[in-house]
């Protein structure tokens, strides 16, 4: 059984739909400057590779990155005390709007996971902090890792909270069940 591997980009979207033209994938080694950045309020339309030894199916989203937020406490509620990032390290809290416009369902899984890479290249893998809710800053309480994923013509919302260093910014990249990268995320720091 092959594994195939391989990510698209889809370029000329605009809020009516997509131009129908695709960019080449980025390499699975794209530099951080080669990928697309997700500004707050914009969105990219993403296709994911297929990864058939999972039986995970190719599919489509439109992804809007509908607010951002860094702090280094995240208010859990009038009776629990707020998550506190760990010394040297910011919490990035990311609002999601995934639309899927395929006919399969989008797996939002990689949205909770990415690489850090800081502007003097230091770099980390970052995974969902399951403890983390960014309500307490003014983002959805919906964490996107147990949203479920999205049927062709619906979408989801939710939040996915990573913990990167403070002492500079950086980038996220976020890449598909293969690892292909898909787009960006800068970050700033907060010290």
């Amino acid at each position: 059984m092959a594994l195939v591997t391989g990510a698209t980009l889809l370029t000329g979207w605009s809020p009516g739909g997509a131009t129908g033209r695709a960019a080449p994938s980025p390499s699975p080694s794209a530099s951080a400057d080669e990928l697309p950045t997700l500004k707050k309020g914009k969105t990219l339309k993403v296709r994911t590779a297929p990864v058939e030894i999972l039986d995970v199916p190719a599919s489509t989203a439109e992804v809007t990155l509908t607010d951002l937020k860094q702090a280094d406490r995240l208010p859990q509620g009038e009776f629990i005390d707020p998550e506190v990032a760990e010394p040297g390290t910011t919490f990035v809290c990311l609002e999601f709007k995934v639309e899927n416009v395929s006919d399969e369902d989008f797996d939002t899984a990689f949205l909770s996971r990415a690489r850090w890479t800081g502007k003097d290249g230091e770099t980390t893998k970052v995974d969902q902090e399951i403890g983390g809710n960014c309500a307490g800053v003014g983002l959805a309480e919906e964490n996107l890792l147990t949203e479920p994923d999205p049927r062709p013509g619906e979408f989801v919302r939710g939040t996915t909270v990573l913990e990167v260093p403070d002492d500079q910014p950086g980038v996220l990249e976020f890449a598909d069940a293969s690892e292909h990268p898909l787009f960006k995320v800068e970050t700033t720091a907060s010290r």
